[in-house]
């Protein structure tokens, strides 16, 4: 009776058909058996074996009937391993048993059954299984799987060449499943996960699919540690349409609760969610993927959209964007997306606060233009390099040279280092690496005011700027500025005009004299050179012409000692290399046609006498001189020439014992003789600085 279905079997085998029309003839295979009586058995059994069609295979096949002599029947059919298609086939189902399994109509039905689910890495509990097969149609269904903590219930379809496959898995625990994963990829410590698939396509190929995930409480990392999650709390749905190669995609993203690591950005949600919108298309034989709308919001934080193109194919790179960011909080939004983009660069330490609205567009990689505008602006520098409070404005900015469109920026408060400069407004434009201001603009600083004629920048590539400024400072208080720069207190004011400063080929020169008004005189600087500027060894060279000024405004804020008359002088052919002086011509004195009174108090006395190598301390307390705070001098003089790290000191004129510094004049009458005529430079600094004693300046 069997031998007629062995040779039916054996013709479906070689005929290698669809899957439902195989199992259409098995079924008819099964009704040849029941043609003829059969009541004097109990139950009728077939090892079909295997089957096997392009890209699926069952195994170990049992079809069973039992029950004979009852009415109905029970038709049971066992199948040891169901192997499944691309993309499927790291999955497996096996030991599927079917008790109520019946036929009609050329339908084959599996109303109940369990199946166990395989992988190459793990094997899931038995789960209820049940299956419908005709010519047209196939469908199963495998639920209440329990797998790693969760429920899994999977759904498949077959119409022709076209299928359906959904998945619903909910409260997978996270750890569980990192066992069924690879494990070389991240490692799970916590949380549970929910998935929703639903998928479709055409023989082996995906068409399309809707995928949602939740992630709740989950905590883990990735090897490298480049990616984490802690009590993570997360929704997403990606949904994709391939349509000839080409994939249409759309996503969303919520980030609710926990807190997300993805280098360097460190989320927390802390009541704040964010949600990340896009969609576009991804071409995989091009690698590339487009992204034709994105929209990032993070909750009172700020908010970016835009489109771009990403190619992947040697890398991930940025072909183009064009991206829109606004943000009401600019401190919460500078401490959580720049501030680890500042780390290890010149804007380490730099926070904002502030409104700010900007669009910019990015090409090959390289910002090409930039528009922004800003209100409220703080920004402060732990390094105290910068200060702005109440800054506005728009800054445009094109990398076209052509772009002409102007720039606007004010403040309440600029501190640079630790100069303050008051509320001020700057038009300019900037386009390419130029920027040029475009009127004169006076600064408010130090009770004065700077003035700013001209300014220009010019960026190389691979060379350092060049920079062009001239200006004037009007009525700049000493006094603030002394403090401000933690000087000795000055007192007076500082007016001059700068001449054209330019910086070129990392040389920085002066395009005419600099001249400042101070002290009641004025102080001229010439031949003005420096190279290397902002190098580790800069280089500095000029020239100063010292006229007329006021000793008595000079020294009277100083603890040096009081001094009235004038003091004229120069230095010249000063060379300064990492700014130390290292050669140099300089002389400090009384003009030769100074009438003012020349009076010095004992204390400017013994201090210019330990500059020149001695003491008049022992001296002025132990003669009569002592009951007198000031004396009479008829002139003062001190000067170096340096070299070789070594001063050649000389004084007002040459004395037998050595150099006179002060000569007298008046009453009381007192001399100054200097009798070391060589004092190692660093020797001297340390005694303008220290001012200490030494035997080697005779006061008479």
């Amino acid at each position: 009776m069997l031998a007629p279905a062995g040779a039916a079997l054996a013709a479906i085998i070689a005929a290698k058909a669809a899957p439902a029309k195989i199992t259409i003839k098995l079924i008819l295979i099964i009704a040849f058996l029941f043609i003829r009586p059969a009541h004097a058995l109990e139950n009728v059994s077939l090892d079909v074996g295997s089957l096997a069609g392009e890209q699926w295979q069952l195994e170990g096949i049992s079809i069973a009937l039992t029950d004979l002599g009852k009415s109905p029947q029970k038709l049971t059919l066992t199948i040891a391993r169901l192997s499944l298609p691309k993309p499927f086939d790291d999955l497996s189902l096996v030991n599927i048993r079917c008790t109520a399994f019946t036929w009609k109509n050329k339908e084959l039905l599996c109303q109940q059954g369990t199946a166990t689910m395989r992988s190459k890495r793990w094997r899931s509990p038995t789960a209820y299984f049940s299956f419908q097969v005709t010519e047209e149609y196939s469908s199963f269904k495998l639920s209440e799987l329990h797998l790693a903590g969760g429920t899994i219930a999977i759904e498949g379809e077959v119409r022709g060449e076209r299928w359906q496959l959904r998945v619903n898995a909910k409260a997978v625990d996270g750890p569980s499943l990192q066992q069924l994963l690879p494990q070389e990829l991240f490692t799970l410590q916590a949380g549970k996960i929910d998935l929703k698939l639903a998928a479709s396509g055409r023989h082996a190929q995906l068409k399309d699919f809707n995928l949602t995930t939740g992630l709740n409480g989950l905590s883990g990392q990735t090897q490298d540690g480049r990616l984490a999650a802690e009590a993570l709390i997360l929704a997403a749905t990606l949904n994709a349409k391939n349509n000839n190669g080409m994939w249409q995609w759309q996503m969303h993203v919520e980030f609710n609760d926990g807190a997300l690591y993805a280098e360097p950005l460190y989320l927390e949600a802390a009541g704040k969610n964010s949600v990340l919108a896009a969609q576009g298309y991804w071409d995989p034989s091009n690698q590339r993927i487009d992204i034709d709308s994105a929209r990032y919001r993070h909750s009172n934080v700020g908010a970016l959209s835009g489109n771009a193109t990403i190619q992947y194919k040697d890398g991930i790179s940025l072909d183009k964007a064009r991206l829109s960011l606004s943000s009401d909080n600019l401190q919460d939004f500078s401490a959580i997306y720049l501030k680890p983009f500042f780390e290890q660069t010149a804007l380490q330490g730099i926070t904002l606060a502030g409104h700010l609205t900007a669009d910019f567009s990015i090409n090959q990689q390289v910002l090409t233009a930039l528009t922004a505008s800003f209100q409220y602006l703080d920004v402060n520098d732990a390094a105290g390099r910068i200060d702005v409070q109440g800054g506005a404005g728009r800054l445009n900015w094109s990398n076209d040279q052509r772009f002409n469109q102007t720039s606007d920026i004010a403040w309440q408060q600029l501190r640079v280092r630790a100069l303050p400069v008051g509320p001020s407004r700057l038009s300019f434009l900037s386009a390419a690496g130029n920027i040029t201001l475009l009127k004169k603009t006076q600064l408010p600083f130090l009770d004065g005011a700077m003035t700013i004629n001209q300014f220009s920048f010019q960026a190389k590539k691979q060379q350092e700027p060049e920079v062009s400024f001239e200006g004037n400072l009007n009525n700049v208080s000493l006094e603030q500025l002394s403090k401000a720069l933690n000087w000795v207190p000055l007192s007076g004011t500082v007016s001059g005009q700068i001449p054209r400063v330019q910086y070129s080929n990392k040389t920085l020169s002066l395009g005419g004299e600099l001249i400042v008004k101070v002290f009641g005189g004025e102080i001229k600087v010439s031949n003005l050179a420096s190279s290397g500027l902002f190098t580790d060894f800069p280089k500095l060279y000029a020239d100063l012409e010292i006229d007329n000024l006021d000793l008595d405004q000079l020294t009277s804020k100083f603890e040096f000692g009081g001094i009235t008359g004038k003091l004229s002088g120069y230095v010249r052919q000063l060379s300064m290399e990492n700014w130390q002086p290292v050669s140099f011509f300089a002389w400090l004195g009384t003009p030769d046609d100074d009438d003012s009174r020349h009076r010095i108090s004992q204390k400017a006395v013994k201090n210019i006498a330990n500059i020149g190598g001695g003491s008049a301390a022992d001296i002025l307390s132990q003669s009569f001189l002592s009951f007198f705070e000031t004396f009479g001098y008829g002139k003062l003089g001190l000067g170096c020439y340096l070299h070789d790290g070594v001063c050649q000191l000389m004084g007002v004129e040459t004395t037998e014992s050595g150099y006179a510094i002060i000569t007298p004049g008046g009453l009381p009458r007192i001399n100054v003789i200097g009798y070391n005529p060589r004092v190692d430079w660093n020797v001297l600094i340390e005694r303008l600085k220290r001012i200490t004693t030494s035997d080697e300046v005779i006061v008479e």
